[in-house]
């Protein structure tokens, strides 16, 4: 009889109250509540502020998942604080392992190891075709996907503004996300394109005829051969077809 009273009290002892912040469990004692509950919810809140803080999410939908611990930890009732120590591991998703230190009322209580799952997902822009090597993007060739990302920092390209009009520098599979890594703006003269040679001396301007020896962005130099006299000389690239020569 004994040990089905002790039993039975030890299931009436706690009572579960869930609300919007932490999950609370008062324990009888002498008639008076002296402990609370802290859940992985309270960790993953920490958790998530922490890392917003630390990498920001413009872009991004960042969620977190504890793993463990999985069982409520037992605290002194109290104003809760946790605070997520220095993260280990950069931005990237995926299994995590965190340190979180856990105050009551502004004191210090414990340090509580954390594993959890960080999942992010983001909405890049990938090609709907093959893309080969020095293709310009055009907007035909491209569409926007959400996908899982493996870090809260990458380089994926994210606007399609920002692809469109570029040169492919690698071979881009189609419903991949592309990197800005991958892509330059496209030259304005390629080798053997026929330009306009400008030359500026204060007020006097001189104009002829020139072949591209090389190919070139704007403000790129470039040899080119001058058609009329056949000298080759060097000039910076001022626009699509106009090459400017020092005097």
């Amino acid at each position: 009889m004994r040990n089905i009273l002790f039993i039975g009290l030890m299931f009436v002892g706690v009572a579960w109250c869930p609300d919007a912040g932490s999950v609370w469990a008062a324990k009888a004692q002498h008639g008076r509540t002296v402990e609370q509950a802290v859940v992985a919810g309270d960790f993953e809140r920490a958790i998530f502020s922490a890392l917003i803080r630390r990498y920001g999410r413009p872009h991004h939908r960042v969620s977190v998942r504890v793993l463990f611990p999985k069982n409520p930890l037992i605290v002194p009732t109290g104003r809760l604080h946790l605070e997520v120590e220095k993260i280990a591991g950069g931005a990237r998703t995926g299994r995590r392992s965190f340190r979180v230190g856990l105050f009551i009322n502004g004191q210090f209580i414990k340090t509580v190891s954390i594993v959890g799952e960080v999942k992010a997902q983001a909405t890049v822009v990938t090609p709907v075709r093959w893309i080969k090597p020095k293709e310009v993007v055009v907007a035909e060739d491209v569409t926007v996907l959400t996908v899982d990302v493996p870090s809260l920092t990458h380089d994926f390209v994210l606007d399609l503004n920002d692809v469109i009009g570029k040169e492919v520098l690698r071979p881009l599979p189609p419903s991949q996300p592309i990197r800005k890594i991958v892509l330059d703006d496209p030259p304005i003269i390629r080798k053997g394109d026929r330009v306009m040679l400008e030359v500026r001396q204060g007020g006097l301007l001189v104009q002829t005829v020139g072949l591209a020896k090389a190919t070139g962005k704007f403000g790129e130099t470039i040899p080119v051969k001058n058609q009329n006299s056949g000298r080759e000389v060097v000039g910076r690239i001022m626009g699509s077809g106009l090459v400017e020569v020092g005097f």
